[in-house]
């Protein structure tokens, strides 16, 4: 650059192609799923009965309803997020996660986090009050 003039047009032209380039991307900024999540819907009935029985059978004793850690993950906001495990893997924490962590906790345990769960609730629970579980998990977004 020679001159302040060609410098000030080089930033222009460089402000001006940036601005396109996100008018004509399709995607507005803060919009729309992250890489690290999914779209997550759930059935508000199951979802209430779900929160019942967390709470009736003490699963809020150790996972808060928010995403801040107690003895197990935070509820809040994990599914259909992605989820390392203590293997070093990483997935996706949909209903057949949520269900299988439930039934065989340790099967597959959430980084930084001991396999402390019970491993008795695919005897205690019905697969009706599990999905229910997965529903209201689902349900804190």
């Amino acid at each position: 650059m020679k001159t302040w003039a060609e410098g000030l047009a080089a930033l222009g032209l460089t402000i001006l192609l940036g601005v396109a380039l996100w008018a004509f991307s399709g995607r507005p900024l803060g919009a729309g799923a992250t890489d690290s999540t999914s779209p997550v819907s759930f059935d508000s009935e199951a979802a209430a009965r779900g929160e019942a029985l967390a709470a009736a059978t003490g699963c809020l004793a150790c996972h808060n309803i928010d995403d801040t850690s107690g003895t197990g993950p935070g509820w809040g906001g994990m599914a259909g997020s992605d989820v390392t495990l203590a293997s070093g893997e990483t997935v996706v924490a949909d209903d057949a996660y949520l269900f299988n962590s439930i039934i065989d906790p340790a099967s597959q345990v959430v980084a930084g986090f001991d396999a402390v769960m019970p491993t008795t609730y695919a005897d205690s629970l019905s697969e009706a009050e599990i999905n229910d579980l997965v529903e209201y998990i689902k349900s804190l977004g």
